[in-house]
């Protein structure tokens, strides 16, 4: 097995700056100095570099349209010959899709993206794939496209039930269920923010007992991606 690292790096803070890649290799981040993509088609990928390489690449914050590799000119950053699923980067993200892995995303200076920085690169915390497909790119060539959604996680100072976010439940010996507040999530109960049951869940953390029909006890809170 390779010596790929999934998650967060420990001690790196998102929005953090890099002067080079190789500073971005030297804290862990990525393991190459060249490619964009850092992983492998067994075991998935960890880290890529959004930095406008790819004309078909788009790029909306906290969500992004990602081209594969394969069969770009780097000078021109345009398409010459077709991408292929085989190629072990597009196989990795693949692998990552569907076994819901976290990707590092890291922003490289771009003139097209408006959350790319002026210079050098930026950790731009953990993303999901959650979706991939190919078509004709820009060039008149098959690229393979993936859609990544930022995974929002809350730190300790901002740990708490709020409006707009996901909090997983433990009934009183019943299994755990996620419940959303104010804002519908796949897999979730809605809230309203005006019932009883979530103005007893606001500001609550996790470990709290809620005293709500049969008890309740928080385990889990995020912030809904839609």
């Amino acid at each position: 097995m390779s010596n790929i690292q999934f998650g967060e790096i420990p001690d790196i803070k998102e929005g953090q700056k890099f002067s080079s890649r190789k500073d971005l290799v030297d804290a862990g981040l990525h393991r190459s100095i060249q490619h964009g993509i850092d992983g492998n088609g067994t075991e998935g990928v960890a880290a890529i570099v959004v930095s406008g390489g790819y004309e078909d690449d788009l790029d909306w914050g906290d969500e992004i349209i990602y081209t594969g590799h394969g069969g770009n000119d780097p000078a021109s950053k345009k398409q010459i010959a077709n991408q292929s699923w085989d190629a072990h980067g597009n196989k990795g993200l693949l692998v990552s899709k569907n076994r819901d892995l976290p990707v590092r995303v890291i922003r490289g200076t771009s003139n097209e993206s408006a959350f790319s920085p002026k210079s050098g690169y930026t950790y731009s915390g953990l993303y999901k794939v959650v979706d991939a497909w190919d078509k004709i790119g820009k060039s008149g060539y098959t690229v393979c496209l993936f859609r990544l959604k930022k995974i929002y996680t809350l730190n300790d100072e901002d740990s708490s039930v709020q409006v707009g976010t996901l909090v997983l439940l433990e009934p009183t010996d019943k299994e755990s269920k996620w419940f959303s507040i104010g804002v519908d999530a796949p897999k979730a109960q809605k809230l309203s923010q005006e019932s009883a049951f979530a103005k007893h869940l606001l500001d609550k953390n996790p470990g709290d007992i809620i005293a709500f029909g049969i008890g309740f006890k928080v385990l889990e809170v995020k912030k809904f991606l839609s």
